[in-house]
């Protein structure tokens, strides 16, 4: 059979297998829709994706009587919604960067953007648009569309043949931590800002907050840039989060055609329909919180541009604010690693973690100090732990493979540093230790490899050197 016969025939079945088994109905629209997610596994990966995006966004926000207030609030909003019987959860998050975002099963909000709302409509309007996007499936549409242009890869093989093969195409297990990186389109965005107004005025909320929840947004990411420094330019995280957005007067003109376009409504939220006088009482404490949090943000910012006196003095103001915040003491325990006082760095990670026990960020910091000490078997216990709070913090995945490896557990090492390796090729060290685990099981071939990429990323370090080492001992020339 001549190949592209065999080509043709894998395309046919393929467009088969779409066709007869990956037709949905849509929750929104009653209309069909191409589908390769199923809903069970829509709520895997979100069930996967949120302890990592929870700690990437800094930890839950730790205030029980707010959440016993806001967490109701969503929860109307997710039993109007489409898609009721889908599991729930809701968390605020102990950032001061602005965002919000919905998944299957998870719903959350930062104190960052939180803290700006004026009144509890507009809570709801940014809530409502976040479920909005969990109600039309749009994670899965994305996943969706990723897995039609990947699919080119596999149509040679004849995989798509049965059913369990979704699974395969899909990379389930290494899709849940990466859920927030698939950009929605204008029009998804749109539609959920027409399903949140519409949820709104269901709920008896005045859906003209919408606009002014719009408002706020731009108005929270302005203070977050103040705080740290920065305006508004391409290329910073800020603007990465709202590259899909439709512009904020076009969204905003958009929005109020969608108002008037709603079936009649009653408003029957306090104030108006605004509900302000028990938001801004439930939320006072946040807000005087999140003030406090302003040096320790700038702090953040020096620490990460190596301006360790700097970052000291905005967190001696933090601190001198408001002791009783983990992540202050966390990253004082961080500028004492990289000023070698691993003794202080500890005090400071455990008083971190005698505030809020389970403080992942702490955790990793004892781990990365018993393994400035050699006590390495102590970091595989913290690390081991840090990674079932946060399974895709980088830092831990690489101290857990150099934890195994400076123990000469080199098999053991491998899968930890081969994870961190395609994520980060251009670590200095990370080649290096590859090669030695490599060559130390009999995989020498993937031992020059590494070895050779080594002394690419950089060849003047002790890796670099050990690298070359290492090829001259195999009888390789350095390429």
């Amino acid at each position: 059979m001549r190949p592209l016969s065999v080509l043709f025939r894998a395309a046919c079945a393929c467009a088969a297998f779409l066709v007869l088994s990956s037709c949905a109905i849509s929750p929104v629209t009653g209309k069909p829709e191409l589908m390769l997610v199923s809903q069970q596994q829509e709520i895997q990966l979100g069930k996967e994706a949120a302890p990592s995006l929870t700690w990437g966004y800094g930890g839950r926000y730790r205030d029980e009587e707010l959440q016993r207030y806001l967490e109701p609030i969503v929860r109307r909003i997710w039993e109007n919604s489409e898609r009721p019987d889908l599991p729930f959860r809701f968390a605020t998050l102990n950032t001061s960067v602005p965002n919000a975002f919905a998944l299957p099963g998870y719903v959350a909000i930062t104190r960052g953007l939180l803290a700006e709302f004026d009144n509890e409509a507009q809570f709801v309007a940014v809530m409502g648009h976040e479920v909005g996007h969990v109600a039309a499936r749009h994670t899965a549409k994305a996943l969706t569309r990723r897995t039609l242009q990947q699919l080119g890869l596999v149509l040679g093989g004849a995989v798509l043949a049965d059913s369990g093969t979704r699974d395969v195409v899909l990379g389930v297990g290494a899709l849940g931590s990466s859920l927030l990186l698939l950009k929605f389109s204008r029009d998804q965005e749109l539609q959920a800002d027409r399903l949140g107004v519409r949820y709104m005025a269901e709920l008896g909320y005045d859906p003209r907050q919408a606009v002014q929840a719009h408002e706020r947004l731009m108005v929270a990411v302005d203070d977050y840039l103040h705080r740290i420094g920065e305006k508004r330019r391409e290329g910073t995280i800020i603007e990465a989060l709202f590259s899909t957005h439709p512009r904020e007067s076009v969204r905003k003109e958009e929005i109020r055609d969608m108002i008037g376009d709603l079936p009649p409504y009653q408003v029957t939220a306090p104030q108006g329909g605004t509900g302000r006088e028990r938001f801004i009482e439930k939320t006072r404490s946040l807000r005087e919180v999140h003030q406090a949090y302003a040096p320790y943000d700038r702090a953040v910012k020096y620490y990460g541009e190596g301006k360790l006196r700097e970052a000291e003095a905005e967190l001696k103001k933090a601190l001198a604010t408001m002791e009783g915040q983990a992540p202050f003491h966390n990253l004082y325990g961080m500028l004492m690693l990289k000023r070698d006082s691993p003794e202080k760095a500890r005090g400071y990670f455990e008083r971190a973690l005698a505030l809020y026990p389970d403080y992942q960020p702490s955790v990793y910091g004892l781990g990365l100090v018993a393994m400035s000490q050699g006590r390495y078997r102590d970091a595989l216990v913290h690390f081991d732990k840090s990674l079932k709070l946060f399974p895709a913090h980088a830092g831990t995945v690489l101290g857990m493979g150099k934890s195994h490896f400076k123990l000469g557990q080199y098999r053991e090492a491998l899968p930890y540093l081969e994870s961190f390796a395609s994520a980060y090729p251009r670590h200095p060290e990370v080649h290096g230790m590859l090669g030695l685990c490599y060559e130390s099981t009999g995989r020498l071939r993937e031992a020059v490899q590494s070895y050779q990429r080594q002394l690419e990323v950089a060849p003047e370090n002790d890796m670099g050197a050990l690298a070359r080492e290492r090829l001259a001992a195999l009888g390789m020339t350095p390429s």
